[in-house]
């Protein structure tokens, strides 16, 4: 499902792969999702270890290396990893790409100043597995920095649960496929796939909440979103010496002039309250004292490390 549906496929028209694929993929993330670029700041990982676990075509990633990070990427997607591969090629960029399970990260304990996860472990059964995974390949005063989906959000209380509820039901009627998709600037094949799930799951589509849910998050062929609420992704990292959140992002896309309200100043504080993009930003204890070991060698060690276990 992830190989056919990476963030931004179905955005841009530019055939994938090309320097015009990766441009557009590049703008239209940012134009939708400027609070990215507020609440990771790239900058501030240069020189630094960098994993991004859930990595994508590059898209965050080119980012990080733009800015001087020694980026290491993960993905269980082999396409995925073969566009970042190429992307960071095309920009004659370092970086280093693994096919792997982020929940079995193929990397040394304490071999990173940064893990970076966006929109990525919501989608695992067992969240907290991968949470203990990002904590172990940290270095001491290492951060965590991860977006998953907010349950206490204008997007899951209204949007989905109500509006969508209530479109997909609109769905068994004759002709509303066409009538919601030009409303709503939905794409009528997945509207179609919406109501080919109605028809599988009958009521139970529409009021089982976790499959609701899954199904409306990333497409209609996702098999599982979940959302979380600020204490429990606090329990979650219970690990780390200290934990931030912040909220991001009403995601008003399904709207009619969405996007454009979004940057309304009274839309972007809201978003702060309840937004669809739900931070954390942990940061691993140190203990009694921090040890600055050379950076370059360890980068150099975990490149050997992928190296050997990719000839093996």
């Amino acid at each position: 499902m992830w190989s056919a549906n990476q963030p931004g496929f179905r955005f841009v028209q530019a055939e994938p792969g090309t320097p015009a694929f990766f441009t557009d993929v590049e703008r239209h993330r940012y134009q939708l999702e400027p609070h990215i670029l507020e609440v990771v700041r790239f900058a501030r990982w240069g020189g630094k270890d960098v994993l991004e676990a859930g990595c994508g075509i590059g898209t965050d990633g080119i980012r990080f290396a733009r800015n001087g990070a020694r980026y290491f990427g993960v993905d269980f997607a082999a396409d995925a990893v073969a566009l970042a591969r190429s992307r960071f090629e095309l920009e004659e960029r370092e970086g280093t790409f693994v096919q792997a399970d982020i929940l079995e990260l193929p990397f040394e304990d304490e071999s990173f100043d940064l893990v970076y996860s966006h929109g990525v472990i919501h989608h695992f059964a067992d969240t907290q597995r991968a949470v203990d995974e990002f904590y172990r390949v940290l270095r001491p005063g290492g951060h965590a920095l991860v977006m998953v989906y907010h349950r206490n959000s204008l997007n899951y209380w209204f949007t989905i649960m109500v509006l969508r509820r209530a479109l997909a039901a609109a769905l068994l009627i004759p002709g509303a496929v066409s009538g919601i998709a030009r409303v709503t600037g939905e794409d009528a094949e997945l509207l179609h796939e919406h109501r080919r799930l109605l028809s599988k799951h009958g009521l139970t589509y529409l009021f089982d909440n976790e499959l609701f849910l899954s199904r409306n998050t990333d497409g209609p062929t996702n098999t599982l979103s979940k959302a979380y609420t600020i204490g429990e992704m606090h329990r979650l990292f219970d690990k780390f010496g200290s934990v931030q959140t912040s909220v991001r992002y009403l995601n008003l896309r399904i709207y009619p002039g969405g996007n454009r309200i979004a940057k309304m100043s009274l839309a972007r504080r809201l978003e702060r309250r309840i937004g669809w993009h739900l931070y954390v930003d942990a940061v691993k204890d140190a203990g009694v004292e921090e040890v600055s070991p050379n950076d370059q060698v360890l980068s150099r060690n975990v490149r050997d490390q992928i190296s050997s276990e990719s000839s093996a």
